[in-house]
């Protein structure tokens, strides 16, 4: 019987026993069995060392230490059962040097170096602040930066080729179908396939494997097993395919016309039609000319890069057990690409948290699309379709669950606003230009004139404690010098300078009928709108408040709210006076 996965509580417990041991010998002042094993490091924190090695003084936020962790992370990630890292001695003489790092900030830095948040639990020996680092077994493979996967041999991280990883993964939890192994073999497979996968191999730099043998590429893919078969996930996108697996129509408008179709010769492989539908939605997304303030640049429909990742999104995670093809319709006049994949969300994933949820219904087909690096790093397509999107001035994907059930991948280019883009790529520091929580909070703060903790979580997709670190994130960030961010009372609204800078013109023209930055007028009935949406979160407004969210001169917002409040309409004047005057919502 094959020995299956242990249940992650219990798995973590057997780390937090293996190294209690290791640090109950630390405490004992005595030489434990071994100092380090197949699941348990030792790790001083890096970059605590001047360069005659002698020892500097501990912070509480260390990126050296980050750096130095994360491969550690995906090594032990990789490997049966986890692993676990005590941070704070020298692994060389094992003398305790301890740590100051902070454990919230190093959870978050390893998750986003990673994908791998740990568990941190604080320990002291003999005085020494010590954390421990609990990992848990990965459900797919984590490539190093060199696209190297490693696991724990004995006590060190040893490389691994994927078809291994996999086969050690089926006989451990015997889930995932695309794992298992088929009566198929390498001479089954797509000689277009092995063409296109070469191609794509050597587009992204991997010429070793790309001038491999056809034996040698297929197991750096992880799909031929060490027995010569083929897994699941193999055949579904390298063997001919005995139905069409992907589709595309070309529409003039929404249910109109049908102008071209696509539709698979019989006997290709699923990937071969994935590289025939890339090539030809190139030839869709055309260059457009887009006026961004005095200058007309030259841009694609829709932002090539969130194409392909819609269009793998609808591989990737469709049912795979149902004989409908993943379609793929482009609507000429709307420039809008509409991918529809057989099969509902799994995972706990819905419409409401796919930004920020992650799951593979397949997570060894999910890596086979990896390894042919037709994606980055699982788990990032949707919020890279959102940040693409955004940073070019257009609506967010809209992503929904259909009758069947299947999922509906939807990227509208039209109407586009280079406003915002111009706005985005503005943005300092610019390794900010590309955090899809940067692009998601300003996207919304253009909508609507403010955000509360909970507003942003909500537009976010994550937990209120997630959205308060991501709102620190942008409150740190600066437009020309100023700040992106300001305050009202408990809600972020975009500051009055980079406001002033959007009045100016300095990121172009807004379009006439738009709904961006709706609310930076100063009629009655704008002040009614803002005035509604900040009572629906606040028991009461004030002429400041308005002033504030609109950009209009504080007497002119108190003569709008007082000519509201005598009219009976969204507000009524509270009982203060003088500085405590206010307004609150009209009883019903």
């Amino acid at each position: 019987m094959s020995a299956m996965i242990p249940d992650p509580v219990v798995a973590r417990e057997r780390l937090r026993q293996h190294a209690d041991e290791i640090l109950a010998a630390l405490q004992d002042g005595k030489q434990p069995p071994v100092w380090e094993t197949e699941v348990v490091d030792l790790k001083e924190e890096a970059g605590r060392r001047d360069r005659s090695g002698d020892l500097l003084a501990a912070e509480p936020r260390n990126q050296a230490a980050v750096d130095k962790l994360a491969p550690e992370l995906r090594c032990f990630s990789n490997s049966p059962g986890g692993g676990a890292i005590v941070l704070g001695v020298d692994d060389k003489t094992h003398d305790l040097i301890g740590t100051r790092l902070d454990v919230e900030w190093l959870r978050q830095r390893l998750h986003v170096a990673t994908g791998v948040a740990p568990a941190i639990e604080e320990r002291v020996v003999r005085g020494h602040r010590l954390l421990l680092l609990l990992i848990a077994e990965s459900e797919v493979p984590l490539e190093d930066p060199d696209h190297r996967l490693r696991w724990r041999v004995g006590d060190q991280c040893r490389s691994v080729d994927r078809a291994e990883w996999w086969a050690r993964r089926a006989e451990r939890i015997g889930v995932d179908p695309t794992a298992a192994a088929t009566d198929r073999r390498a001479t089954d497979v797509s000689r277009g396939a092995i063409v296109v996968a070469r191609a794509l191999l050597a587009e992204a730099g991997d010429t070793g494997s790309a001038d491999a043998t056809d034996e040698e590429l297929l197991t750096r893919l992880g799909v031929l097993r060490p027995d010569g078969s083929l897994s699941q996930a193999g055949v579904v996108l390298l063997c001919p395919s005995p139905r069409p697996g992907l589709e595309l129509s070309q529409l003039d408008v929404v249910g109109g016309d049908v102008t071209s179709t696509f539709r698979p010769a019989a006997g290709s492989s699923v990937l071969e039609a994935l590289r025939e539908v890339e090539i030809r939605l190139d030839a869709l997304n055309r260059v457009r000319p887009v006026n961004r303030g005095l200058v007309e640049e030259a841009s694609r429909a829709l932002p090539p890069r969130a194409v392909r990742e819609a269009v793998l999104n609808g591989l990737t995670h469709r049912d795979w057990f149902r004989s409908e093809p993943t379609t793929v319709r482009w609507i000429d006049e709307d420039d809008t690409l509409v991918v529809t994949s057989p099969g509902g969300f799994t995972g706990g994933v819905t419409p409401g948290n796919a930004l920020s949820t992650r799951h593979a219904r397949y997570p060894a087909l999910a890596d086979l699309f990896q390894a042919l690096r037709l994606v980055d790093r699982q788990g990032v397509g949707v919020p890279r379709m959102y940040q693409t999107m955004l940073a070019e001035g257009h609506r967010a994907p809209l992503l929904e669950e259909v009758p069947g059930p299947a999922v509906r991948t939807t990227l509208a280019g039209k109407p586009q606003v280079p406003v915002v883009a111009r706005l985005l790529v503005s943005i300092e520091p610019a390794p900010r230009r590309r955090d899809v929580r940067v692009a998601v909070l300003i996207d919304a703060l253009s909508r609507r004139p403010f955000l509360t903790s909970v507003q942003a979580a909500e537009v976010l997709q994550v937990s209120e404690a997630a959205a308060d670190l991501a709102l620190e994130t942008v409150a740190d960030c600066r437009v020309d010098g100023h700040p992106v961010f300001a305050h009202v009372r408990d809600a972020h609204v975009l500051s009055g300078e980079l406001q002033a800078l959007v009045a100016s013109g300095r990121f172009g023209a807004l379009p006439v009928r738009d709904e961006r930055f709706w609310y930076r007028r100063s009629d009655s009935d704008t002040v009614a709108a803002v005035a509604a949406l900040w009572l629906e979160v606040h028991d009461r407004v004030t002429s400041g408040d308005v002033a504030t969210l609109t950009g209009m001169w504080q007497a002119n917002a108190s003569k709008h709210l007082t000519a509201l409040a005598e009219a009976g309409n969204t507000v009524a004047r509270g009982p203060g006076k003088g500085r405590a005057a206010h307004f609150q919502r009209v009883s019903r």
